[in-house]
């Protein structure tokens, strides 16, 4: 059984990844978090309680986390996920409520009950955890692995040319998580932006009218129409969703170690993630690796007809 703490930020992927995450009989989920990210933390705490609600798993305990990041000016990207995070759609207001502690401290307080049976999984800005670290330095020895969705290696950026919009969000948080010294995999665009769901394949997800796959469809095809259609984008790239995969079928993904950081002084720059990999070229200097040891494992290739495989079997066969 994989424990899992999700941090997150809904969001549309971020949604589609909870669905997987409640999916999954692997996966057990401790907790969820949610912090400021695709929309402010009112309304991504409000989606993740409505989801929660709509599977029927009021049982997870839900903690509201940071409003904004360590040091920059919050950023949104509510032009991408729709005013209200889900694409527009809307959900009944939840009676659900989110737990009186702060995500912070809900997560401090599970990983340090459960010495290396915590998986912490961001899929959002890096604040929740660098602020968790910053309070209790030891959870860094007590977690069993973080998988992030986040960065941009071998690619460019979704944000600016350079730069991944969850790095970008909280630059400052993504280098103190990057070297707490923990295990990491860094799930990046170089392989999520290969994961892609087809219109067809969401529209026949949705065949069974489940409330879940209905709200799927429609959150994918509402983005595919609004956001997609002008910039050429014909199917739906499944960023969060591969990476709470990659929690509990990291095989899944190739992974290659690197030592990565964050540009946090740059002003064209800001929030890019420089990998040194492991595996080098003769060209470059061997003192190098020596300079920068690996520091995690990244994402280099992805077997995507396996991925979307698994997304769509375990959501027809679970929310019906």
């Amino acid at each position: 059984m994989h424990r899992i703490i999700l941090d997150t930020d809904p969001g549309l992927d971020d949604a589609l990844a909870l669905f997987l995450a409640l999916a999954s009989p692997e996966v057990q989920l401790v907790a969820i978090t949610t912090v400021s990210g695709n929309v402010h933390i009112d309304l991504t705490t409000r989606n993740a309680l409505t989801l929660l609600e709509l599977t029927g798993r009021t049982d997870i305990p839900l903690a509201r986390g940071c409003d904004r990041p360590i040091i920059r000016q919050p950023v949104i990207a509510d032009y991408v996920h729709g005013h209200n995070g889900l694409g527009g759609i809307e959900l009944p207001e939840p009676q659900l409520q989110p737990v009186s502690q702060h995500a912070v401290d809900l997560i401090i307080e599970k990983v340090m009950a459960a010495p290396r049976e915590i998986i912490l999984v961001p899929i959002g800005p890096l604040t929740n955890i660098a602020m968790a670290l910053r309070k209790e330095p030891r959870i860094a020895e007590y977690v069993r692995e973080v998988v992030i969705m986040g960065g941009a290696l071998r690619v460019p950026g979704n944000v600016t040319p350079e730069a991944e919009f969850n790095i970008y969000a909280d630059p400052h948080a993504a280098h103190m998580v990057f070297h707490a010294g923990w295990p990491i995999r860094l799930v990046t665009l170089d392989v999520t932006n290969k994961t892609l769901l087809q219109r067809e394949q969401v529209q026949a997800l949705a065949s069974n009218s489940s409330p879940v796959t209905r709200l799927i469809q429609q959150m994918v095809v509402n983005f595919l129409d609004r956001f997609g259609q002008s910039r050429g984008i014909t199917a739906f790239q499944m960023h969060d969703p591969l990476c709470l995969a990659a929690a509990f079928q990291p095989e899944i993904i190739t992974w290659e170690p690197a030592y990565v950081d964050v540009e946090l002084a740059g002003s064209l720059t800001l929030g890019e993630t420089v990998a040194y990999f492991a595996k080098r070229t003769e060209d470059i200097d061997p003192s190098l690796e020596y300079l920068h040891p690996p520091n995690m494992l990244t994402s280099i290739g992805v077997d995507v007809e396996r991925f979307i495989s698994l997304y769509i079997d375990r959501i027809k066969s679970t929310f019906q």
